[in-house]
């Protein structure tokens, strides 16, 4: 029985940070294995760390997960890396944005009493290989640098070697089918009995593979509601992205246009559709937009951009699987006829966006 399964704790953030910290703190060789590895740094002879969790920064900052301080030979801290460890859960609204801003900063230096010259380091530690962190002075580092590892080589501790056994062996089994997935499998097959999680990382690998969508820049995140979680995936050009709202007027050629495919992460992810949406600059709800100085003037050129683009595709020769929509945001669904494996997804959205692409070009440059 594996310790981490029979305790339920594999995505308990809380768990597997105290685990990480006291390993760092009782276990010099995998104290230095994580600094050199993780945290990208190297302790000298006469250095050594010491790692805290859960310190409190107070109100409208939080709590980040992990920090360590790199002490030198004088006891003096000469690097702060603070660690945000994400097992499954999304980020925070503004979590790391809040943890590396200078007031964030400041009151970690205050709450450890340390010199305001101090060096920081930010690190995003997650299960996902992928999705980076909102602010960039957060490096990306993920779980499968703990795969492999013979940890006899950096614990002394039996107990300490058999829990890291344990943990990496269902780090395995997480990405082994992430990691070995290919565009000619059966969606069904390879997802029925993952997790929501794994699943989002398959359909990320696979469409980050591919290079039939490499004229589009790809972003995805989640979304979610009363029993349904769903992985979005946003295809788009940055000429699509135009007049970003400067909070005070929104002008009529603002716009934010992107392919969405929605893939639903709670059955066997099944894709049946993708839409086109043409969205102000930057999305939010209608109803944030609607009183706004400017909108009435953005939703006319809309409409008028929407009639003819739907006049447009009438000449595609997919045209007979596309469904015009009239909605404020949705231009367009694309039905999927063939999707029981990832490719036969791909192939089809790569060839109608590329039909699609040239027409929303002539719109949003006309």
């Amino acid at each position: 029985m594996n310790t981490f399964t029979l305790l339920g704790s594999f995505y308990r953030e809380d768990v597997i940070t105290d685990f990480l910290a006291n390993l760092i703190n009782e276990e010099i060789a995998f104290a230095d294995w994580f600094m050199k590895t993780i945290c990208d740094t190297y302790l000298l002879d006469n250095e050594k760390v010491k790692a805290r969790t859960r310190v409190g920064l107070g109100k409208g900052i939080g709590t980040p997960d992990l920090i360590i301080e790199k002490k030198n030979g004088l006891e003096e801290t000469n690097m702060i890396i603070v660690i945000e460890n994400k097992l499954g859960a999304l980020e925070g609204v503004e979590q790391t944005n809040r943890y590396a801003s200078e007031q964030g900063k400041n009151a970690l230096i205050k709450e450890l009493n340390l010199k305001n010259d101090v060096p920081f380091k930010f690190l995003f530690l997650t299960l996902d290989p992928y999705t980076p962190a909102s602010n960039k002075e957060f490096q990306k580092q993920d779980y499968r640098a703990f795969l492999d590892v013979d940890w006899s080589n950096y614990v002394n501790h039996p107990v300490a070697e058999l829990l890291l056994r344990d943990y990496s062996k269902l780090l395995n089994d997480f990405y082994q089918p992430v990691l070995n997935c290919k565009p000619t499998d059966y969606i069904a097959k390879t997802t029925e009995k993952l997790n929501g999680l794994q699943k989002k990382l398959i359909w990320i690998n696979i469409l980050q593979r591919t290079t039939k969508l490499s004229h589009l820049t790809m972003t995805f995140g989640e979304a979610g509601g009363s029993g349904r979680s769903t992985a979005v995936f946003l295809f788009s050009k940055t000429g699509w992205k135009q007049d970003k709202f400067d909070g005070n007027i929104l002008l009529p050629t603002s716009a934010n246009i992107h392919f969405e495919l929605a893939v639903n992460l709670l059955d066997y992810s099944n894709v049946k559709d993708f839409h086109l949406h043409y969205e102000p600059n930057p999305y939010k709800p209608k109803d944030r937009y609607i009183n706004v100085k400017g909108y009435s003037e953005y939703d006319k050129l809309r409409a008028k951009r929407r009639e003819k683009f739907h006049e447009e595709i009438k000449k595609l020769t997919c045209y007979n699987i596309l469904t015009p929509r009239t909605t404020s945001n949705s231009f367009l669904r694309i039905i999927l006829n063939e999707n029981e494996r990832f490719e036969e997804v791909i192939n089809q959205i790569a060839t109608i966006m590329n039909q699609i692409t040239p027409l929303i070009d002539d719109m949003i440059n006309e």
